[in-house]
């Protein structure tokens, strides 16, 4: 599909700048051209940069959160070898299981939908009967800063998902590529070579916009694959239900 987009965005620049017919002087749209594509890359640089960057910074907290789960269930099983603490770990052990099985109904686009398990899990890390040794005690400590570590990693990950190029700026997005492509057709000679350059300037254009786009807002497809990561966690920490 998006080799698609891409082969699409290509033709459609050549078609524009092929079918085009200098009607007037283009000294001026020459003299502005090359000052145009300079701002119009360093805007989408920034905007790109800025997309890349969120979108690796969201995969970090995904990353962050599985693996922070992960402790907080060795960390629970651990405090379980204690017989008075063996009820309260398998009571984790389901919450566990049911938020990271949660993902196999709903995707990132829907993670809030998983609040109320994790506050699940939150709730009763902090309802633990009494640590009777230094080695519970210890277990205890840490299991509460994995379990805060994990509650931050889920804020960041909220915030950094929704915080994509709103979909009210998108008119502003074509007024710019508009702005940018329109220097460029207005400056093309009726000649082969100017409008061989013209049509490779206006198509690096385009594909720039689609990059950006592609990754600034993550696709259904994106978000099904993240949320297959918390399922494979099950696997991983060997869940059982039963």
């Amino acid at each position: 599909m998006k080799l698609f987009r891409t082969v699409v965005a290509v033709l459609v620049a050549y078609l524009i700048v092929y079918i085009f017919t200098p009607v007037a002087p283009v000294a001026l749209a020459e003299t502005i051209v090359v000052p145009v594509v300079i701002i119009f890359a360093v805007v989408f640089g920034i905007l790109t940069y800025v997309a890349v960057d969120r979108r690796e910074h969201l995969k970090e907290a995904v990353a962050t959160e599985l693996n922070k789960m992960r402790r907080i269930y060795h960390l629970g099983k651990n405090l379980g070898a204690s017989p008075h603490l063996r009820s309260w770990f398998t009571d984790l052990h389901g919450f566990v299981y049911d938020y990271l099985g949660g993902f196999e109904k709903y995707d990132m686009a829907e993670y809030d939908k998983g609040n109320a398990l994790f506050r699940r899990i939150a709730y009763h890390v902090y309802t633990v009967p009494d640590l009777r040794e230094v080695k519970e005690q210890v277990l205890y400590t840490e299991l509460l800063a994995a379990t805060a570590l994990v509650s931050d990693a889920r804020q960041k990950i909220v915030t950094l998902h929704k915080s994509g190029f709103a979909q009210s700026h998108w008119f502003e997005l074509l007024v710019l590529f508009i702005i940018f492509a329109s220097p460029v057709v207005a400056a093309t000679a009726d000649m082969a070579l100017s409008r061989f350059v013209s049509a490779n300037i206006l198509a690096a254009g385009a594909i720039f916009v689609l990059f950006f786009v592609e990754h600034d807002a993550f696709t259904s497809d994106e978000d099904r694959d993240l949320a297959k990561e918390y399922v494979k966690n099950i696997a991983r920490l060997e869940l059982r239900r039963g």
